[in-house]
């Protein structure tokens, strides 16, 4: 390798780290990493709020303690959920289809079974913000098979699934096993894997 390749190469591995470094708010002008902003439904008195939702109405809010079982991790691409913690989410190793979560600001990962009129989004994290959710599409042996945006509650962006990304990737998820597609504006744009979506221009 030329002494010109080894710079190029550096370069490519620099704007890499720059783009994450970014992403994750810890390079540039933000102080921290940004939470979605939320704009439905994030408290009761949002006066989007539905009266089903909440802690008035159908729709059921985690406590702090309700949450620690909805905590699951990674590896390779697989989602790891406790043995402990099977049976009560619902999701075990022959659940395959849609499950939702949510990304909170300390990159925990929750997810579980989407109840309509009972289990939302917003259920995990009481109605808070949170650094991205959507829906997992799990295969059997846990297997994730996509990783994408659907969330009516938070709405989250590219930017947002980046960050997604970067939580699974901490949690012992690898990135380049694991497809990613965002739906917006009428399209969807798929990304084979994590790494193709980091890369992104957003």
């Amino acid at each position: 390798m030329t002494e010109a390749e080894k710079k190029e190469r550096a370069r490519r591995r620099w704007r890499r780290l720059r783009s994450t470094l970014t992403t994750l708010g810890l390079l540039g002008r933000s102080k921290g990493a940004k939470m979605v902003a939320v704009p439905y439904w994030p408290e009761v008195h949002h006066p989007n709020h539905q009266a089903t939702h909440g802690r008035n109405g159908n729709v059921r809010y985690l406590t702090d303690r309700e949450r620690q079982k909805h905590l699951v991790t990674f590896t390779g691409r697989a989602l790891v959920v406790p043995q402990s913690k099977r049976f009560e989410l619902g999701i075990v190793q022959n659940t395959v289809g849609n499950i939702i979560f949510v990304v909170d600001s300390q990159r925990n990962f929750y997810v579980g079974r989407k109840n309509i009129g009972h289990f939302h989004h917003s259920s995990f994290l009481a109605g808070g913000p949170v650094l991205g959710a959507g829906t997992i599409v799990l295969g059997a042996g846990y297997q994730v098979l996509e990783v994408n945006n659907h969330s009516g509650h938070y709405q989250p962006g590219p930017l947002e699934m980046k960050r997604v990304a970067l939580a699974i990737s901490s949690l012992g998820g690898d990135l380049t096993q694991i497809p990613f597609r965002i739906s917006g504006a009428g399209n969807d744009v798929v990304y084979g894997n994590g790494i193709a979506l980091l890369d992104a221009a957003i």
